[in-house]
């Protein structure tokens, strides 16, 4: 029973993170020590089909409560304390770099040469990904009233895009949604779903849930699955350079984080940068306090 109660909880924590622009599910998976099982029990389900079968319901019902309670929220906190909000989860990413950082470096005293030009690599491919091949976001308003093949296909490969990129540690799939200009849409979206819970008869709310989910979702699971196996045999191959590689992303994830329209979009009052600066200092104290606890 207690097993159960925290996959729940850990997809709960990780449905959450989806929807955070910058964050990374899978280092939080990670700091709370579930990524490597998580990965197990999808590569290896035939092992134990029933237990195995067991914890990723348990674990996907958790994700779909965090995603959809904490999209509402986390729509609000952005909207309305965008800098603070931001600054909070900036201060997440930064509390985690020590912890990854040990597992680049392996038994060593510092991390090798490789590592480093692999961390700046990854960081570089970041940065101009994020600079260089950004899209207009699509509006979720018009979208729903012009779904064609197109749009269908585009959300079906972006869906692939964006699994994968959930489970790769360092690369935030909200982030890859800003990039594709898809995150006002899928999150827009996806809170429609506690509506649509509230008025069970409204059809229209319905379809417009499901023809905009039902593609990316499919793609979602298609890069998710596709991505596990090669992190799997990854990490047990290359793990300090894999992580490496996450150092890299998540440096870039905070550079990039503060390029954004969204973080400035409530304002940069006098009040909002010292509260921001509290909530990015609690952040990097509760990662790095559980970072400690997964080593």
């Amino acid at each position: 029973m207690f097993k159960d109660i925290k996959n729940l909880f850990n997809g709960s924590v990780y449905g959450m993170t989806l929807v955070i622009p910058g964050v990374s599910a899978t280092i939080l998976a990670i700091i709370l020590g579930f990524y490597d099982e998580l990965l197990h029990t999808m590569n290896h389900f035939k092992e134990n089909k029933r237990q195995n079968a067991r914890y990723l319901i348990l674990f996907l019902i958790g994700i779909a409560v965090g995603t959809v309670l904490f999209s509402r929220l986390i729509t609000f906190f952005i909207n309305s304390f965008s800098l603070p909000t931001m600054l909070f989860f900036a201060g997440l990413l930064a509390g985690i770099i020590p912890l990854t950082y040990t597992y680049a470096k392996g038994g060593a005293k510092k991390i090798a040469p490789r590592e480093v030009v692999l961390a700046i690599a990854a960081m570089a491919l970041l940065y101009l990904l994020s600079t260089g091949f950004s899209t207009p976001d699509i509006n979720p308003t018009g979208t729903y009233g012009s779904i064609n093949t197109m749009v269908i296909v585009f959300l079906l490969v972006a869906g692939v895009i964006n699994g994968a990129s959930l489970v790769i540690p360092g690369l935030s799939g909200a982030f890859i949604l800003l990039i594709m200009g898809l995150y006002p849409l899928i999150v827009s979206t996806v809170s429609n779903i506690g509506s649509y819970l509230v008025d069970p008869r409204n059809l229209d709310l319905l379809f417009e849930i499901a023809v905009i989910l039902a593609p990316f979702g499919i793609g979602a699971l298609i890069g998710v699955l596709f991505m596990a196996r090669i992190m799997e045999k990854l990490l047990r191959d290359y793990h300090k350079s894999v992580y490496a590689v996450i150092l890299g992303l998540i440096v870039a994830s905070l550079v990039t984080l503060f390029q954004n329209p969204i973080v400035y979009q409530s304002g940069t009052s006098a009040p909002a940068i010292i509260i921001g600066a509290i909530l990015c200092a609690v952040g990097f104290i509760i990662a790095f306090l559980l970072g400690k606890k997964a080593k």
